[in-house]
């Protein structure tokens, strides 16, 4: 018998998301006495029918592990101490090991429980063990194992939290004295952890409620950086643990939070270009989206195949239809820019600007109109989105800035084409009161602003290129500037000087704003916007930040609830 083994990620799965089981997926090939072959799919598990040939599951959960404990209540921290009184009273093992006295300490009540019970503990899946010395347990190069289960598939549970598991798969020939049919296949999965659990965060209503507003047509709108795999570094995130940090793992906890803000139209960035095919957009075409994808030019490879991020624009099917894209690519503008630039000074004015970030533009039609009498009419209500990331260097202020300026002037021809309210969102890199920050708000930036010094190309030595006529404001600053007086929350969790979010970006060296929902003002109003979380949610510990086990990115998401403001009369 041959065999080739793989097991899908070892974890607890949540109750809506049975995929997170562990599966086995053997190939196996049998030679029977008559010279022929069955493979794995043509081979029945043991017990399930009357043929000769099958094959033999087992599944086995580690007891000592060679490569050290966790703690039993914080499974994705290394256990300090042992509790000697869980011993004492034959306690599972691994269920004896804490992270610290503190844990130990602020836990008694567990262990406590643990003592009493600890004669005997009855697994999930159907097995009754006695501790760690049942008779389903042995011992193999420095390792104990217990049986935990048998079949091809096995489903792991809060009790395999923090241990191995190992499946082992044989060949069974009943037509033979010896019914094993040669040799045993093995294969371990990483420690189990525990299931997904994104943060939970409520949608609040801004209090006062606006004035003018249309009762119809309410809806909502998120941005997300999604933290590319391509990004999720070792060396970027030493904070982070490996698990964590893992796409396996966060592709799951992403998902179920972005279901969970169940909102109209998403905005996402560094949404990864083989990710964005074989995983989100087919999940969340599952749960009703239409998606529109720009990814970035230049491709990356990945170990075993090119990719690259980009930005991917999301919105419900029964909400709007898609009535025009448009791709922006800063580089093309940037190849047209250089063409003025003189010849000796063009190369490295190419150096500079070339950074291969994106824009994605939509028009959509509101299928739920605000305006019942004017849809009657043929007016259809259209919706331009935009969503972009800006580049990250912070010592390129001068290319955030030009970058921000190109998506505002292509805007700015929608908007002259037609009457159309518009939001800009997105990862723009820039913090409040930056120039691209100003000019996105303010139509413009004082030519003092001290980001204007560092302009080497100068593109902005006429005062004429930084200037739109868009009427933007930022969702989570007029929401701020709205409840500041009503809702205290607004006031500890946004800047006093420009009232957005304290933080939307959090790492080991960097925690500030760089995401935000902009609006056109003259024709829509937030009404209700995502809790911002508190500081000790996205960073437990000094020197660290995002990603942790909750929260799959290093930034946060915004989504804030419009309504259309009624034309006047």
């Amino acid at each position: 018998m041959a065999a080739h083994l793989t097991i899908t990620s070892a974890r607890i799965p949540s109750s809506d998301a049975p995929i997170c089981g562990v599966t086995l997926e053997p190939y196996v090939l049998i030679r029977r006495p008559d010279g022929q072959s069955c493979n794995a799919e043509e081979c029945p598990e043991e017990g399930s029918g009357d043929a000769r040939f099958s094959l033999r599951f087992r599944w086995y959960r580690s007891v000592v592990n060679k490569g050290g404990h966790v703690c039993f209540i914080h499974q994705d921290r290394e256990a300090t101490l042992q509790c000697i009184l869980c011993l004492r009273a034959k306690v599972e093992l691994r269920k004896s090991f804490t992270c610290s006295t503190d844990c130990l300490r602020q836990h008694w009540n567990v262990h406590k429980n643990l003592h009493l019970n600890g004669q005997q503990h009855k697994h999930e899946n159907g097995y009754v063990h006695e501790n760690f010395k049942a008779s389903n347990t042995f011992s193999n190069g420095g390792e104990t194992w217990m049986e935990v289960g048998k079949g091809r598939l096995y489903t792991p549970t809060e009790d395999d939290v923090g241990s191995v598991l190992k499946c082992e798969v044989v060949a069974i020939d009943t037509g033979s004295p010896y019914t094993e049919s040669g040799k045993t296949h093995s294969i371990a999965t990483s420690r189990v952890r525990p299931a997904p659990s994104p943060p939970r965060r409520s949608l609040s209503a801004i209090n006062p409620a606006p004035k003018n507003i249309v009762s119809a047509g309410k809806f909502t709108a998120l941005t997300y950086n999604l933290l590319a795999d391509l990004y999720a570094t070792a060396e970027q995130f030493s904070y982070c643990q490996p698990w964590m940090l893992a796409w396996g793992y966060r592709k799951q906890n992403l998902l179920k939070e972005l279901l969970n803000y169940n909102a109209d139209i998403m905005c996402l960035q560094e949404v990864q270009s083989n990710h964005y095919t074989e995983f989100l957009q087919p999940e969340l075409a599952k749960a009703g989206y239409t998606a529109i994808y720009k990814k970035k030019t230049m491709e990356i490879y990945t170990g075993n195949s090119y990719a690259i991020d980009g930005c991917a624009t999301f919105f419900k099917t029964d909400r709007f239809a898609l009535v025009k894209k448009y791709e922006v690519e800063f580089n093309k503008a940037a190849l047209s820019l250089a063409e003025s630039i003189p010849l000796d000074q063009r190369k490295g004015a190419l150096n500079r600007l070339l950074k291969d970030n994106v824009a994605l533009i939509v028009v959509l039609e509101a299928l739920d109109p605000p305006n019942p009498d004017a849809a009657a009419q043929g007016r259809r209500q259209l919706i331009c989105i935009a969503n972009t990331h800006i580049h990250a260097n912070p010592e390129l202020n001068d290319v955030k800035l030009w970058q921000v300026n190109t998506l505002l002037k292509g805007l700015e021809k929608i908007a002259a084409s037609a009457d159309i309210p518009m939001l800009v969102a997105g990862d723009f890199n820039s913090v409040p009161g930056s120039a691209a920050h100003t000019l996105l708000l303010k139509r413009g930036v004082d030519p003092n602003h001290p980001e204007l010094a560092n302009d080497p190309l100068n593109i902005f030595k006429a005062p004429s290129k930084l200037q739109h006529r868009l009427v933007l404001s930022s969702a989570y600053a007029a929401g701020h500037e709205a409840a500041a007086d009503a809702d205290p929350r607004h006031r500890r969790r946004n800047d006093h000087k420009h009232h957005e979010p304290k933080f939307t970006n959090v790492s080991k060296d960097f925690k500030g704003t760089l995401d935000y929902i902009f609006f056109t003002s003259e024709s829509l109003v937030p009404v209700s916007l995502l809790d911002l979380p508190d500081d000790s949610l996205v960073q437990k510990a000094k020197g660290s930040g995002l990603p942790n086990e909750h929260w799959s990115s290093d930034h946060i998401a915004l989504m804030s609830e419009f309504q259309y403001k009624q034309e006047a009369a």
